[in-house]
């Protein structure tokens, strides 16, 4: 039976360096790089664990969460602390991945502060919110890119006479936000900023908007009538404006209308009201091949760009829906069995009065979801971006379905070769005895790297009970599993977690470390080294106390836990309340826990994770290298829902896990060369490494060898993994790998990961490569292949089809 609608109720980017901590383990960096969402709503409530068993989790539950057990509060320096300036009246928890982060990062207004909101990108200043039409581009070989020019592609809209005001975050919604202007005696300018809206709105209060543009201007018209641009007033609803470098042709709507002074000199462009006006202004780009010469937009022209050569009908479009203004949108989502019905509910206000519903541009991957196909709009579509086309849609809801995975703790299939299966419990008997590294023990070393290596402990420890391990040895294992796991989720490491009162979430404090013996030499709270704002303090931990990469390291912890609770339910009626703090960091979906933002990664219009925090902002937005480790974090989730018998944890983490792995196989994963998402000049990678904003690399951040960007998409390899692995991908994904991996590759445990791959279209070929992996490969010390075992590889293989 379906389940209600959810309105959510409370759960009660990786930087590749890591100084200070566990050096041997530190990921290197590619040379010129930077570091770089939304959400649901929930009717009902998180179910409490074992029902009333644990009281302490009565703190933690249904509508009132409490404060995170365990962990120490810590209050950030002003250097890393949210800038209030920026967020008005908004308080903490803070959303630290949302799309529009750069417009409240630093000083909010710089050169790095763009925000790609698609189809345009978007700068604030103090007088204005400026727009870019971008172009996609090949930069290099290795980098596909959205281009926009920053000072004669500047379109700015804001107020001509005004007192110097910083814009704050007036408000926001799962898909959208809203700025604010307050320019004093000569009124208010609100920004409306939605992800998919072909029109950026504009509400003045008593402000007189002004309009410029470093472009020259070519046409101009008013109401639909060629009109002057000579220093003289135009009284209209619609102004529209061709300009010349970019062969652009913009439409400003107004409601009401609005007197506007055209002038066209100094700068190139301007449209000005000589008077306050209070009413809506909607800018849309109307043509990007005005005249067919744009070097990047035009049919034929540059690299992956698509455009039918005149489209009037995009025009009309836009005339038709120009009354429906778009504020902001909300997710809902409920279950059905393996299936989940997932609703974008755009606010709408009509302008004049009328039933005319919102037009929104959708990405390939919603397109593949809708289940109206008649909503959306073919053959008129103008907007390409490097994630492919934007088509029109018309509608105030967009009604989705997504398929979830059913696989819980282990493959869902026997192993049914004997030698195999002998070969497996081998492993796992030898496996069972594997000990944390000292560091990790005593949680002197980074979260990223323990938590990979307790959830090898969990991996290990669910095959061998399936296989047949003594239960005596396993429960030993168990013992050093929940003593390493209990020393973060408790907040007793000497690396400790704590609370963060100044964003809201859990980070690590850091560690100076020293060795031998291994200790920080900080002390722990309240001296945490991660969280000073500083580039060394954001080099911490991998950048983890700038919020870099939560549900990497927290997804593996997670995914231990509920390993753990599956073997051992004795141990999650007593640490629930603790490992829910981790589940509430990164896939709370409330906005009325106030100690959490709503799933602070999730980007529900992109369709995956951003993973890049609050260090700072950059040109390039929000970024993500592993959406594998994505995915598993949100497998996690579900098994921890699992283990604990709560329907609603497991299939939040089903849904997420679901959305990241169309994300993944429609933006990281290229199977074939004729991609309708990559030119070919990339596609021949087969894998995308980093996906920013508005850029995609192939690379990592610790390298450009082919080796490396494929390993980084293939792990962690669970039984989920399935489900995220195509079929179509991993031939191709396979052999890049198997041409390059040497050296390091090797000796860094990354092998593994290609025998592996291997398997899924080549049994026989994976588990040769298996059997010939030195054991040096799942050390500790092995970057790539410390989350992984001897036991898991084989079992992974061992039960493909």
């Amino acid at each position: 039976m379906p389940s209600r609608a959810h309105e959510g109720t409370p759960l009660g980017g990786r930087q590749r360096s890591n100084y200070e901590s566990n050096k041997s383990l530190t990921w290197r960096i590619a040379s010129g790089l930077a570091v770089g969402i939304g959400v649901l709503t929930l009717l009902v409530g998180w179910r409490s664990i074992q029902q009333a068993d644990i009281e302490a989790q009565q703190a933690v539950r249904l509508g009132s969460p409490g404060k995170p057990q365990m962990l120490t509060t810590v209050t950030r320096t002003p250097m890393s602390a949210p800038r209030k300036a920026l967020w008005g009246d908004i308080k903490a928890p803070y959303p630290t991945h949302a799309f529009w982060e750069n417009f409240v990062l630093g000083t909010g207004v710089d050169g790095n502060n763009a925000v790609t909101g698609l189809p345009y990108i978007l700068q604030a200043s103090e007088s204005s919110v400026d727009l870019f039409y971008p172009y996609t581009n090949m930069a290099t070989k290795t980098q596909y890119q959205l281009g926009f020019d920053q000072v004669v592609g500047r379109l700015s809209i804001g107020c001509a006479t005004y007192e110097s005001s910083i814009h704050v975050v007036d408000e926001y919604s799962d898909l959208g936000v809203t700025l604010k202007h307050d320019f004093g005696k000569d009124g208010t300018m609100k920004t409306h900023v939605v992800q998919g809206s072909p029109y950026v709105s504009y509400e003045f209060d008593g402000a007189s908007p002004m309009l410029t543009s470093g472009q020259i201007l070519r046409a101009f018209r008013v109401d639909g009538k060629k009109a002057a641009c000579n220093a003289k007033g135009h009284t209209g609803s619609l102004f529209e404006f061709s300009l010349l470098q970019f062969d652009e042709t913009w439409r400003v709507y107004a409601f009401p209308p609005i007197k506007l002074v055209c002038t066209a000199s100094n700068p190139p462009m301007a449209l000005q009201a000589d008077d306050p006006y209070t009413g809506v202004l909607r800018v849309a780009l109307s043509n990007n091949c005005t005249y067919g010469e744009a070097q990047h937009h035009c049919s034929g022209n540059g690299h992956g760009s698509y455009v039918p050569s005149h489209p009037n009908g995009y025009g009309g479009l836009l005339d038709n829906h120009a009354s429906a203004m778009v504020t902001g949108g909300d997710v809902e989502y409920s279950f059905d069995g393996n299936k989940a019905n997932v609703n974008f509910k755009w606010r709408v206000t009509s302008l004049n009065k009328s039933s005319v519903p919102a037009l929104m541009l959708a990405m390939p991957h919603s397109v593949e979801m809708m289940k109206d196909q008649d909503s959306i709009i073919d053959g008129v579509a103008i907007h390409r971006s490097i994630h492919g086309v934007q088509k029109p849609v018309v509608g105030n809801t967009w009604e989705m379905t997504e398929t979830l995975s059913d696989i819980a703790y282990l493959a869902p299939r026997e192993i049914k070769d004997k030698d195999m299966l002998k070969a497996v419990k081998q492993a796992a008997e030898e496996d069972i005895d594997w000990e944390l590294p000292w560091n990790y023990q005593s949680g002197t070393g980074d979260p990223y790297n323990a938590g990979k290596m307790l959830a090898k402990m969990a991996n290990i420890a669910l095959i061998a009970d399936h296989v047949g391990v003594s239960k005596k040895k396993i429960d030993k294992f168990l013992d050093n599993l929940a003593s390493g796991l209990e020393v973060w989720v408790n907040g007793t490491s000497s690396n400790a977690l704590v609370y963060d009162k100044s964003w809201g979430g859990v980070v690590s404090c850091g560690c100076k470390y020293s060795y031998p013996p291994p200790k920080c030499l900080n002390g722990g709270p309240p001296n945490c080294p991660a969280l000073g704002g500083d580039p060394v303090s954001n080099g911490f931990d991998f950048g983890n106390g700038a919020y870099n990469d939560h549900h990497f390291h927290y997804g593996y912890m997670i995914y231990a836990a509920g390993g753990l609770a599956k073997l051992r339910p004795s141990w999650a009626k007593k640490h629930a309340p603790m490992v829910l703090s981790l589940v509430r960091d990164i896939a709370n979906p409330s906005s009325d826990d106030a100690y959490f933002p709503k799933f602070r990664h999730t980007d529900w219009y992109a369709g995956h994770s951003w993973a890049g925090g609050v260090a700072m902002a950059y040109l390039n937005g929000r970024n993500q290298e592993s959406v594998s480790e994505a995915f598993n974090a949100w497998y996690g989730v579900s098994l921890w829902g699992r283990a604990i018998n709560d329907s609603e944890i497991r299939d939040v983490g089903r849904l997420l896990a679901a959305m990241e792995k169309r994300g993944g196989q429609t933006y990281w994963q290229i199977p074939k060369m004729n991609s309708e998402i990559y030119p070919e000049e990339f596609a021949e990678h087969r894998t995308a490494g980093i996906i920013w904003s508005n850029l995609i690399q192939y690379q990592t951040w610790f390298g450009q060898l082919q080796w490396e960007v494929q390993g980084i998409q293939t792990l962690p390899v669970t039984p989920a993994s399935e489900f995220l692995l195509s079929k179509d991908w991993t031939p191709k994904a396979a052999s890049l790998f198997e041409t390059t991996c040497g050296g390091s590759c090797d000796t860094d445990g990354w092998i593994t990961f290609l025998c592996l791959l291997q398997a899924i279209t080549d049994k026989s070929k994976g588990w040769e490569c298996a059997m010939k992996l030195d054991p040096h490969v799942f050390a500790g010390e092995a970057a790539g292949g410390n989350g992984n075992s001897l036991t898991n590889t084989l079992y992974w293989i061992a039960t493909r089809p």
